[in-house]
Protein backbone atom coordinates (compact mmCIF):
# COMPACT_ATOMS: atom_id res chain seq x y z
CA UNK A 1 0.00 0.00 0.00
CA UNK A 2 1.14 3.31 -1.24
CA UNK A 3 1.39 6.51 1.66
CA UNK A 4 -1.97 7.73 2.47
CA UNK A 5 -3.44 11.06 1.99
CA UNK A 6 -2.80 13.01 5.34
CA UNK A 7 -5.91 14.78 6.89
CA UNK A 8 -4.53 18.37 5.62
CA UNK A 9 -3.51 19.88 2.70
CA UNK A 10 -0.79 22.43 2.00
CA UNK A 11 -1.40 25.95 0.34
CA UNK A 12 1.52 25.92 -2.96
CA UNK A 13 1.16 29.34 -3.25
CA UNK A 14 1.65 30.59 0.64
CA UNK A 15 2.36 27.07 2.18
CA UNK A 16 -0.52 27.78 4.95
CA UNK A 17 -1.65 24.20 6.28
CA UNK A 18 -5.55 23.59 6.32
CA UNK A 19 -8.05 20.69 6.04
CA UNK A 20 -9.61 20.69 2.58
CA UNK A 21 -12.65 21.56 4.31
CA UNK A 22 -11.39 24.99 5.40
CA UNK A 23 -11.20 26.23 2.04
CA UNK A 24 -13.13 28.98 0.55
CA UNK A 25 -14.88 29.27 -2.35
CA UNK A 26 -14.99 32.17 -5.12
CA UNK A 27 -18.45 33.14 -5.99
CA UNK A 28 -19.32 33.82 -10.07
CA UNK A 29 -21.33 36.84 -8.98
CA UNK A 30 -22.31 39.08 -6.35
CA UNK A 31 -24.96 37.48 -3.54
CA UNK A 32 -26.97 40.59 -2.55
CA UNK A 33 -28.13 43.47 -4.94
CA UNK A 34 -26.65 45.90 -3.14
CA UNK A 35 -23.29 44.30 -3.19
CA UNK A 36 -23.95 44.56 -7.21
CA UNK A 37 -24.74 48.51 -6.36
CA UNK A 38 -21.57 48.86 -4.20
CA UNK A 39 -18.14 49.79 -5.98
CA UNK A 40 -15.71 46.62 -6.02
CA UNK A 41 -13.23 46.52 -3.82
CA UNK A 42 -10.22 44.26 -3.87
CA UNK A 43 -9.92 41.10 -2.21
CA UNK A 44 -8.06 41.68 1.20
CA UNK A 45 -5.92 38.31 1.46
CA UNK A 46 -5.47 38.42 -2.33
CA UNK A 47 -3.94 41.73 -2.24
CA UNK A 48 -1.73 41.49 0.89
CA UNK A 49 -0.67 37.85 -0.58
CA UNK A 50 0.38 39.90 -4.01
CA UNK A 51 2.08 42.82 -1.28
CA UNK A 52 4.25 40.60 1.51
CA UNK A 53 4.78 37.55 -0.99
CA UNK A 54 5.01 38.56 -4.68
CA UNK A 55 6.40 42.64 -3.84
CA UNK A 56 3.88 43.17 -6.46
CA UNK A 57 3.45 47.31 -6.55
CA UNK A 58 0.88 48.99 -4.99
CA UNK A 59 -1.43 49.55 -8.33
CA UNK A 60 -1.28 45.63 -9.63
CA UNK A 61 -1.45 44.65 -6.40
CA UNK A 62 -5.02 46.57 -6.35
CA UNK A 63 -5.79 45.12 -10.26
CA UNK A 64 -4.73 41.49 -9.89
CA UNK A 65 -6.80 41.40 -6.44
CA UNK A 66 -10.11 43.02 -7.76
CA UNK A 67 -12.17 39.83 -8.01
CA UNK A 68 -15.54 38.41 -7.01
CA UNK A 69 -16.37 38.22 -3.25
CA UNK A 70 -15.64 34.81 -1.56
CA UNK A 71 -17.71 32.53 0.91
CA UNK A 72 -17.09 30.03 3.29
CA UNK A 73 -18.62 27.05 4.39
CA UNK A 74 -20.34 28.43 7.25
CA UNK A 75 -21.95 31.14 5.31
CA UNK A 76 -25.17 32.38 5.41
CA UNK A 77 -27.16 30.85 2.33
CA UNK A 78 -24.08 28.85 1.24
CA UNK A 79 -25.15 25.01 0.46
CA UNK A 80 -22.22 22.24 0.19
CA UNK A 81 -22.94 19.40 -1.46
CA UNK A 82 -23.23 16.14 0.66
CA UNK A 83 -22.34 13.57 -1.51
CA UNK A 84 -18.87 15.72 -1.96
CA UNK A 85 -18.14 15.28 2.15
CA UNK A 86 -19.24 11.20 1.29
CA UNK A 87 -16.75 10.62 -1.71
CA UNK A 88 -13.39 12.83 -1.28
CA UNK A 89 -14.05 13.48 2.15
CA UNK A 90 -14.57 17.60 1.56
CA UNK A 91 -16.82 19.48 -0.28
CA UNK A 92 -15.83 20.58 -3.66
CA UNK A 93 -18.29 22.77 -4.94
CA UNK A 94 -21.05 24.60 -3.40
CA UNK A 95 -24.20 26.24 -4.48
CA UNK A 96 -25.71 30.23 -3.56
CA UNK A 97 -28.31 32.17 -4.98
CA UNK A 98 -27.26 35.10 -6.38
CA UNK A 99 -28.54 38.73 -6.38
CA UNK A 100 -31.00 37.99 -9.51
CA UNK A 101 -32.14 35.30 -7.45
CA UNK A 102 -30.54 32.67 -9.24
CA UNK A 103 -29.03 29.54 -8.07
CA UNK A 104 -25.46 29.47 -8.72
CA UNK A 105 -22.94 26.89 -7.98
CA UNK A 106 -19.12 27.17 -8.10
CA UNK A 107 -16.33 24.87 -7.75
CA UNK A 108 -13.16 27.66 -7.57
CA UNK A 109 -11.87 26.50 -4.35
CA UNK A 110 -9.37 28.96 -2.44
CA UNK A 111 -6.81 28.70 -0.04
CA UNK A 112 -8.20 30.15 3.17
CA UNK A 113 -5.10 32.53 4.31
CA UNK A 114 -3.71 33.75 0.65
CA UNK A 115 -7.36 33.29 -1.25
CA UNK A 116 -5.27 31.62 -4.42
CA UNK A 117 -7.11 29.21 -6.12
CA UNK A 118 -6.25 25.78 -5.55
CA UNK A 119 -5.38 23.30 -7.85
CA UNK A 120 -8.28 21.79 -9.53
CA UNK A 121 -9.20 18.46 -7.41
CA UNK A 122 -6.49 19.63 -4.59
CA UNK A 123 -6.53 17.40 -1.44
CA UNK A 124 -7.84 14.50 -3.20
CA UNK A 125 -4.78 12.99 -3.58
CA UNK A 126 -1.16 12.88 -2.15
CA UNK A 127 0.65 16.28 -2.79
CA UNK A 128 4.65 16.28 -3.33
CA UNK A 129 6.17 19.45 -2.68
CA UNK A 130 9.51 19.43 -4.95
CA UNK A 131 12.01 22.61 -4.55
CA UNK A 132 14.98 22.77 -7.05
CA UNK A 133 18.00 24.48 -5.23
CA UNK A 134 21.59 25.60 -6.20
CA UNK A 135 23.39 28.65 -7.15
CA UNK A 136 23.09 30.90 -9.75
CA UNK A 137 24.42 29.36 -13.20
CA UNK A 138 23.78 25.75 -12.20
CA UNK A 139 20.96 25.36 -14.23
CA UNK A 140 18.04 24.76 -12.49
CA UNK A 141 15.15 26.49 -14.57
CA UNK A 142 16.90 24.06 -17.71
CA UNK A 143 16.55 20.78 -15.21
CA UNK A 144 13.32 21.46 -14.08
CA UNK A 145 12.00 21.83 -17.72
CA UNK A 146 13.43 18.95 -18.73
CA UNK A 147 11.95 16.87 -15.41
CA UNK A 148 8.60 18.11 -16.52
CA UNK A 149 9.31 16.61 -20.04
CA UNK A 150 10.90 13.30 -19.14
CA UNK A 151 7.76 12.64 -16.85
CA UNK A 152 5.72 13.21 -19.74
CA UNK A 153 7.37 11.02 -21.94
CA UNK A 154 8.30 8.57 -19.43
CA UNK A 155 9.79 5.16 -20.13
CA UNK A 156 9.88 3.95 -16.65
CA UNK A 157 6.50 4.07 -15.54
CA UNK A 158 3.46 4.21 -18.04
CA UNK A 159 2.44 7.78 -16.62
CA UNK A 160 0.68 11.17 -17.91
CA UNK A 161 1.61 14.87 -16.36
CA UNK A 162 -1.43 16.71 -16.40
CA UNK A 163 -1.15 20.93 -15.51
CA UNK A 164 -3.62 21.72 -12.91
CA UNK A 165 -2.47 25.64 -12.44
CA UNK A 166 -4.79 28.38 -13.49
CA UNK A 167 -4.52 29.67 -17.55
CA UNK A 168 -2.18 32.59 -16.31
CA UNK A 169 0.75 30.13 -15.03
CA UNK A 170 0.23 27.41 -17.30
CA UNK A 171 1.12 30.29 -20.40
CA UNK A 172 3.70 31.39 -18.51
CA UNK A 173 5.50 28.21 -17.30
CA UNK A 174 5.60 27.78 -21.62
CA UNK A 175 6.69 31.51 -22.54
CA UNK A 176 9.40 31.63 -19.70
CA UNK A 177 10.34 27.58 -19.87
CA UNK A 178 9.14 25.04 -22.46
CA UNK A 179 9.48 27.58 -25.50
CA UNK A 180 12.73 28.99 -25.72
CA UNK A 181 14.15 25.26 -24.80
CA UNK A 182 12.30 23.29 -26.84
CA UNK A 183 11.17 25.51 -29.54
CA UNK A 184 14.05 27.94 -30.20
CA UNK A 185 16.93 25.49 -28.78
CA UNK A 186 17.94 28.49 -26.46
CA UNK A 187 18.78 28.81 -22.42
CA UNK A 188 16.26 29.89 -20.44
CA UNK A 189 17.07 33.03 -18.96
CA UNK A 190 18.53 32.88 -15.54
CA UNK A 191 15.76 33.27 -12.55
CA UNK A 192 15.00 36.80 -11.59
CA UNK A 193 15.21 37.97 -7.69
CA UNK A 194 11.18 37.19 -6.77
CA UNK A 195 8.97 34.88 -5.72
CA UNK A 196 8.24 32.69 -8.57
CA UNK A 197 4.39 31.23 -8.38
CA UNK A 198 4.57 27.34 -7.83
CA UNK A 199 4.13 24.92 -11.40
CA UNK A 200 0.88 22.69 -10.48
CA UNK A 201 0.46 19.28 -12.34
CA UNK A 202 -0.98 16.13 -11.47
CA UNK A 203 1.20 13.15 -12.16
CA UNK A 204 -0.15 9.53 -12.78
CA UNK A 205 1.98 6.93 -13.05
CA UNK A 206 1.84 2.65 -13.10
CA UNK A 207 4.21 1.44 -10.55
CA UNK A 208 4.91 -2.57 -9.37
CA UNK A 209 3.49 -3.96 -6.10
CA UNK A 210 5.30 -5.75 -3.33
CA UNK A 211 4.37 -8.48 -5.87
CA UNK A 212 5.28 -7.46 -8.68
CA UNK A 213 1.97 -6.82 -10.00
CA UNK A 214 1.09 -3.43 -12.14
CA UNK A 215 -0.54 -0.82 -9.85
CA UNK A 216 -1.86 2.93 -10.71
CA UNK A 217 -1.44 5.87 -8.51
CA UNK A 218 -2.23 9.34 -9.01
CA UNK A 219 -0.13 12.44 -7.25
CA UNK A 220 -0.34 15.81 -7.31
CA UNK A 221 3.24 17.54 -7.97
CA UNK A 222 4.18 21.30 -7.34
CA UNK A 223 7.33 22.52 -8.61
CA UNK A 224 9.42 25.50 -6.84
CA UNK A 225 11.89 27.26 -8.66
CA UNK A 226 14.20 29.69 -7.10
CA UNK A 227 16.80 32.29 -8.09
CA UNK A 228 20.57 31.77 -6.79
CA UNK A 229 21.23 34.75 -5.61
CA UNK A 230 18.13 34.63 -3.01
CA UNK A 231 19.66 31.62 -1.72
CA UNK A 232 22.64 33.09 -0.41
CA UNK A 233 20.88 35.78 0.87
CA UNK A 234 19.63 35.21 4.49
CA UNK A 235 16.58 37.44 3.80
CA UNK A 236 16.09 36.65 0.27
CA UNK A 237 15.57 32.85 1.16
CA UNK A 238 12.99 33.56 3.89
CA UNK A 239 11.22 35.61 1.52
CA UNK A 240 11.31 33.78 -1.75
CA UNK A 241 12.18 30.41 -0.48
CA UNK A 242 9.87 29.65 2.47
CA UNK A 243 8.39 26.60 0.96
CA UNK A 244 12.22 24.79 1.27
CA UNK A 245 11.57 23.78 4.93
CA UNK A 246 7.85 22.99 3.62
CA UNK A 247 9.11 20.75 0.79
CA UNK A 248 8.82 16.91 0.71
CA UNK A 249 12.21 16.59 -1.52
CA UNK A 250 14.95 18.85 -2.19
CA UNK A 251 16.46 18.62 -5.23
CA UNK A 252 19.96 20.71 -5.21
CA UNK A 253 21.78 21.26 -8.33
CA UNK A 254 25.70 21.68 -8.12
CA UNK A 255 27.71 23.07 -10.87
CA UNK A 256 31.01 20.98 -11.78
CA UNK A 257 32.57 24.43 -13.23
CA UNK A 258 32.34 25.48 -9.83
CA UNK A 259 35.34 23.07 -9.14
CA UNK A 260 38.49 24.60 -8.36
CA UNK A 261 40.06 21.61 -9.88
CA UNK A 262 37.90 21.62 -13.06
CA UNK A 263 39.21 24.67 -14.61
CA UNK A 264 42.87 23.19 -15.20
CA UNK A 265 41.52 19.98 -16.23
CA UNK A 266 39.02 21.75 -18.87
CA UNK A 267 42.23 23.49 -19.78
CA UNK A 268 43.88 20.66 -20.20
CA UNK A 269 41.08 19.01 -22.86
CA UNK A 270 39.37 22.23 -24.65
CA UNK A 271 40.48 25.62 -23.68
CA UNK A 272 36.92 26.72 -24.62
CA UNK A 273 35.31 25.09 -21.67
CA UNK A 274 36.90 27.61 -19.30
CA UNK A 275 34.42 30.12 -20.70
CA UNK A 276 31.82 28.81 -18.78
CA UNK A 277 33.73 28.59 -15.42
CA UNK A 278 32.36 31.34 -12.90
CA UNK A 279 35.25 33.48 -11.45
CA UNK A 280 33.80 32.68 -7.96
CA UNK A 281 32.84 29.61 -6.10
CA UNK A 282 29.50 30.96 -4.23
CA UNK A 283 28.22 27.31 -3.21
CA UNK A 284 29.68 27.53 0.24
CA UNK A 285 27.76 30.82 0.45
CA UNK A 286 24.39 28.81 -0.40
CA UNK A 287 25.46 26.15 2.25
CA UNK A 288 26.18 28.77 4.42
CA UNK A 289 22.43 30.80 4.14
CA UNK A 290 20.14 27.10 4.22
CA UNK A 291 22.57 26.21 7.11
CA UNK A 292 21.20 29.25 9.05
CA UNK A 293 18.12 28.90 7.75
CA UNK A 294 17.58 25.67 8.98
CA UNK A 295 19.17 25.88 12.81
CA UNK A 296 15.41 26.77 13.85
CA UNK A 297 15.05 23.05 13.89
CA UNK A 298 16.08 20.80 17.27
CA UNK A 299 17.84 18.29 14.43
CA UNK A 300 18.44 17.89 11.09
CA UNK A 301 16.05 18.10 8.75
CA UNK A 302 14.77 14.92 7.46
CA UNK A 303 14.07 16.23 3.85
CA UNK A 304 14.90 13.87 1.06
CA UNK A 305 18.10 15.84 -0.32
CA UNK A 306 19.25 15.03 -3.70
CA UNK A 307 22.86 16.56 -3.92
CA UNK A 308 22.56 16.45 -7.91
CA UNK A 309 26.15 17.20 -10.21
CA UNK A 310 24.53 18.64 -13.19
CA UNK A 311 25.82 19.77 -16.31
CA UNK A 312 27.93 15.75 -16.33
CA UNK A 313 28.19 15.60 -20.15
CA UNK A 314 30.81 18.22 -19.70
CA UNK A 315 32.79 15.10 -18.27
CA UNK A 316 33.43 13.33 -21.58
CA UNK A 317 36.00 16.73 -22.19
CA UNK A 318 38.20 15.48 -19.02
CA UNK A 319 40.38 12.38 -17.88
CA UNK A 320 39.77 11.85 -14.28
CA UNK A 321 42.99 9.69 -13.38
CA UNK A 322 41.60 8.30 -10.50
CA UNK A 323 39.09 6.24 -12.85
CA UNK A 324 41.91 4.57 -14.29
CA UNK A 325 41.65 1.46 -12.56
CA UNK A 326 38.30 0.82 -12.86
CA UNK A 327 36.84 -1.28 -15.86
CA UNK A 328 33.80 0.86 -15.89
CA UNK A 329 32.72 3.96 -14.41
CA UNK A 330 28.85 5.59 -14.68
CA UNK A 331 29.96 9.29 -14.75
CA UNK A 332 32.37 9.93 -17.67
CA UNK A 333 30.43 7.22 -19.75
CA UNK A 334 26.95 7.51 -19.35
CA UNK A 335 25.41 8.86 -22.30
CA UNK A 336 21.72 6.75 -21.82
CA UNK A 337 18.97 6.57 -19.01
CA UNK A 338 19.26 3.22 -17.29
CA UNK A 339 15.63 1.76 -16.76
CA UNK A 340 13.77 1.45 -13.30
CA UNK A 341 11.17 -0.85 -15.16
CA UNK A 342 8.66 0.49 -12.22
CA UNK A 343 10.49 0.32 -9.31
CA UNK A 344 13.21 2.80 -8.27
CA UNK A 345 16.44 0.28 -9.10
CA UNK A 346 18.38 0.67 -6.06
CA UNK A 347 21.62 -0.36 -7.03
CA UNK A 348 22.15 1.84 -9.93
CA UNK A 349 20.89 5.07 -7.52
CA UNK A 350 23.86 3.51 -4.78
CA UNK A 351 26.47 3.18 -7.46
CA UNK A 352 26.14 6.52 -8.70
CA UNK A 353 25.67 8.10 -5.57
CA UNK A 354 29.32 5.79 -4.42
CA UNK A 355 30.66 7.21 -7.85
CA UNK A 356 29.80 10.83 -6.85
CA UNK A 357 30.87 11.19 -3.32
CA UNK A 358 34.63 9.41 -4.49
CA UNK A 359 34.51 12.15 -7.24
CA UNK A 360 33.94 14.89 -5.15
CA UNK A 361 36.26 13.58 -2.49
CA UNK A 362 39.30 13.21 -6.04
CA UNK A 363 38.47 16.67 -6.35
CA UNK A 364 38.64 18.01 -2.97
CA UNK A 365 35.21 18.95 -2.98
CA UNK A 366 34.17 17.35 0.33
CA UNK A 367 32.77 20.20 1.84
CA UNK A 368 30.03 20.30 -0.48
CA UNK A 369 29.21 16.86 0.85
CA UNK A 370 29.97 17.93 4.65
CA UNK A 371 27.72 20.84 4.60
CA UNK A 372 24.77 18.85 2.99
CA UNK A 373 25.48 15.95 5.68
CA UNK A 374 25.54 18.78 8.19
CA UNK A 375 22.08 19.75 7.39
CA UNK A 376 19.75 16.99 6.54
CA UNK A 377 20.28 13.37 7.56
CA UNK A 378 18.96 11.72 3.94
CA UNK A 379 21.78 12.77 1.46
CA UNK A 380 21.87 10.66 -1.65
CA UNK A 381 24.68 12.11 -4.54
CA UNK A 382 23.44 11.96 -8.15
CA UNK A 383 24.81 12.80 -11.41
CA UNK A 384 22.41 14.54 -14.74
CA UNK A 385 22.75 16.36 -17.97
CA UNK A 386 19.59 18.46 -18.98
CA UNK A 387 20.93 19.18 -22.50
CA UNK A 388 23.39 16.41 -23.12
CA UNK A 389 25.54 18.38 -24.86
CA UNK A 390 27.43 21.80 -24.56
CA UNK A 391 25.76 24.72 -25.42
CA UNK A 392 27.85 27.71 -27.46
CA UNK A 393 26.88 31.00 -26.66
CA UNK A 394 26.16 33.53 -29.58
CA UNK A 395 25.52 36.80 -30.21
CA UNK A 396 21.74 37.10 -30.90
CA UNK A 397 19.15 40.04 -31.83
CA UNK A 398 16.94 40.67 -28.47
CA UNK A 399 13.35 40.71 -30.09
CA UNK A 400 12.19 42.69 -27.12
CA UNK A 401 14.45 45.22 -27.08
CA UNK A 402 16.38 44.83 -30.74
CA UNK A 403 19.75 44.66 -28.53
CA UNK A 404 22.21 42.43 -29.22
CA UNK A 405 22.84 39.93 -25.97
CA UNK A 406 24.84 36.77 -25.60
CA UNK A 407 22.55 33.70 -25.29
CA UNK A 408 23.43 30.05 -25.41
CA UNK A 409 21.98 28.19 -27.92
CA UNK A 410 22.18 24.16 -28.37
CA UNK A 411 23.20 22.99 -31.82
CA UNK A 412 21.55 19.49 -32.07
CA UNK A 413 19.09 17.36 -30.50
CA UNK A 414 18.41 17.67 -26.65
CA UNK A 415 20.05 14.32 -25.40
CA UNK A 416 19.03 14.80 -21.43
CA UNK A 417 19.76 11.87 -19.31
CA UNK A 418 19.43 10.75 -15.87
CA UNK A 419 17.60 13.73 -15.06
CA UNK A 420 14.45 12.03 -13.71
CA UNK A 421 16.80 9.79 -10.77
CA UNK A 422 16.52 12.28 -7.68
CA UNK A 423 12.51 12.88 -9.00
CA UNK A 424 12.30 8.49 -8.52
CA UNK A 425 14.23 8.74 -5.10
CA UNK A 426 12.64 11.42 -3.81
CA UNK A 427 9.20 10.02 -4.22
CA UNK A 428 10.36 6.59 -2.87
CA UNK A 429 11.44 8.51 -0.01
CA UNK A 430 7.77 9.78 0.42
CA UNK A 431 6.51 5.97 0.27
CA UNK A 432 4.99 6.84 -3.40
CA UNK A 433 7.69 4.40 -4.67
CA UNK A 434 9.05 0.68 -4.38
CA UNK A 435 12.59 0.25 -4.70
CA UNK A 436 13.85 -2.88 -6.48
CA UNK A 437 17.25 -4.58 -5.11
CA UNK A 438 17.90 -8.30 -4.68
CA UNK A 439 14.89 -9.37 -6.19
CA UNK A 440 12.71 -8.14 -3.00
CA UNK A 441 10.88 -4.66 -3.23
CA UNK A 442 10.75 -1.97 -0.19
CA UNK A 443 8.64 0.38 0.66
CA UNK A 444 10.55 2.73 3.00
CA UNK A 445 12.30 0.11 5.04
CA UNK A 446 9.37 -2.20 4.82
CA UNK A 447 11.13 -5.28 3.15
CA UNK A 448 8.98 -7.49 1.15
CA UNK A 449 10.26 -10.86 -0.56
CA UNK A 450 9.22 -11.02 -4.30
CA UNK A 451 6.63 -14.15 -4.49
CA UNK A 452 8.70 -16.99 -6.26
CA UNK A 453 7.24 -19.14 -9.07
CA UNK A 454 6.85 -22.59 -8.72
CA UNK A 455 9.25 -23.18 -11.13
CA UNK A 456 12.27 -21.18 -9.04
CA UNK A 457 10.78 -23.13 -5.89
CA UNK A 458 11.79 -26.43 -8.05
CA UNK A 459 14.64 -25.24 -9.27
CA UNK A 460 16.11 -24.24 -6.05
CA UNK A 461 14.78 -27.81 -4.69
CA UNK A 462 17.07 -29.71 -6.93
CA UNK A 463 20.05 -27.02 -6.02
CA UNK A 464 19.37 -28.15 -2.15
CA UNK A 465 19.36 -31.96 -3.00
CA UNK A 466 22.84 -31.37 -5.41
CA UNK A 467 24.23 -29.39 -2.62
CA UNK A 468 23.65 -32.12 0.17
Amino acid sequence: MLKKKSEYIICPFCCHRFHPNEADFRLGSVISLAAKKSKPVPDEKLYNYYINILNSSLKDAKASSMQQPTVSLGDEGIIYCESDTNKYGFTQHVTYTNSEGVSEVTDRRLCPNCHNNLPTGYGMRDTVLLSILGDARSGKSVYLTMLINQLENNPDFVSKLTFIGDKTARDSFYETYQRPLFKEHTLISSTKRKKIPPFAFNYWYQYKDETGATQENSIDLIFYDIAGEDLRDDTGIRKNGFNIKDSNGLIFLVDPTNFSRMSDLFLFSDANLIEAIPEQNSNQAVFDTMYNYFLAFSEKSQIPFALTISKTDLFRYVNFDFFGNKPFNRIQHMINDEYHRGAVDMPNIKAMDHEVRELLTHLGEDGILNNATGCFKNVVCFAVSSLGRKPSVQQISDPVTNETVEKGLVDGPLEPFKVKDPFYWILMRNKLLYKHENNRYTLHGETIEKPVSWWQRFVNFLRQIRSS
